[in-house]
C-alpha cells in the first residue's frame, strides 16, 4: 500500500468510528491527512494517534466542520488546498442516522439525513474532482449494506445509502476517462457509537450487538479497522483498475434473507 505514501486524502467524520480508525489506519502509511468532523475534541485526540503511529503532525491538517453547512463543506476543500497544494484521495465517511418508523418520520428528519449522507459527499466530490482529476485519485464512499435491503424503522438511511450507492456508480462512469476512480465501502454493524446516537436505546444496542453472531455470517459486528482495511485497499493501487463498485465488508449479511 506504499502507493498512498506522500498522498494527500481528506477523511469526513474522521472524529470517531470507521473515521477515526481509517485515519489512524492510513496515517502508518506517511500520507498528508485533512481530518473533519464536527466535535474538535475527538479530532484532537485521533491526531494524536495518528502521530503516536509515526505520521508527524505538520501533515496532519484539523477542520472542525458541519456538512450541513455549505460553506463549511468549501471551507474543507479551500482549506486542504491551501496547506497541502492538492487532493488524491477523498473519503466520504461521515453519516447520520435515526432509527423513526416511517409514520413518525418527519419531513425534517428526510432533509437532514438527505444533506448529510447524500447531498453533502455530492457536494464534496464536485469540489475536489478538478483536483482529483489532476492527481488521477480517488474517491471511496462509505456507504452501508443497509442501502441494498430492506430495514424497517431505518427507511430514510437505507434511502441515502441506496442513492450513494448509485451516485457511486454513476460518478465512475462519468469521471473513468480521467482515469480517476470511485467506489463504495458498504460495512454491516459496525461495533461504534453510531446506532447510540442514532436513538437506539442501550440495553436494545447490546441485544442488536449480540445478534449479530447469527445475523453476519462470518459471526460478531464488524470491527471498524476492518471496513478501513477495505477503504485502504480501494484508495490504494492494489485496487487500480477497480471502479464503480460496491464492497460488502459485513460478514456476508447481504447473502442472507432479512
Amino acid at each position: 500500500m506504499t502507493s498512498l505514501k506522500e498522498k494527500v486524502i481528506i477523511i469526513t467524520g474522521a472524529s470517531s468510528g470507521i473515521g477515526e480508525a481509517t485515519a489512524v489506519h492510513l496515517a502508518e502509511l506517511q500520507p498528508f491527512l485533512t481530518l473533519t468532523g464536527r466535535n474538535e475534541d475527538n479530532l484532537g485526540k485521533v491526531a494524536k494517534q495518528c502521530e503516536e503511529v509515526g505520521l508527524p503532525a505538520e501533515r496532519i491538517l484539523l477542520i472542525k466542520a458541519d456538512l450541513n453547512v455549505e460553506e463549511d463543506i468549501k471551507r474543507i476543500v479551500e482549506t486542504t488546498i491551501k496547506q497541502f497544494g492538492r487532493i488524491d484521495v477523498l473519503v466520504n465517511n461521515a453519516g447520520y442516522g435515526d432509527f423513526t418508523s416511517f409514520a413518525d418520520s418527519k419531513l425534517e428528519l428526510f432533509d437532514q439525513m438527505m444533506r448529510v449522507n447524500l447531498r453533502a459527499p455530492f457536494y464534496l466530490c464536485q469540489l475536489c474532482a478538478p483536483y482529483l482529476i489532476q492527481t488521477k485519485g480517488t474517491i471511496v464512499n462509505v456507504s452501508s449494506q443497509a442501502g441494498q435491503r430492506a430495514f424497517p424503522n431505518a427507511m430514510i438511511y437505507a434511502m441515502t445509502k441506496a442513492g450513494l450507492d448509485n451516485f457511486t456508480k454513476s460518478l465512475a462512469m462519468e469521471l473513468a476517462k480521467h482515469k480517476v476512480r470511485v467506489n463504495s465501502v458498504l460495512p454491516g454493524m459496525t461495533k461504534t457509537a453510531f446506532q447510540l446516537r442514532a436513538g437506539m436505546p442501550p440495553e436494545a444496542y447490546e441485544k442488536y450487538l449480540e445478534s449479530q453472531d447469527e445475523k453476519q455470517p462470518l459471526g460478531g459486528a464488524v470491527a471498524p479497522i476492518d471496513v478501513a482495511k477495505a477503504i485502504k485497499f480501494m484508495a490504494s493501487d492494489e485496487s487500480s483498475f477497480i471502479t464503480g463498485e460496491l464492497l460488502f465488508v459485513d460478514g456476508g449479511r447481504h447473502t442472507k434473507p432479512v
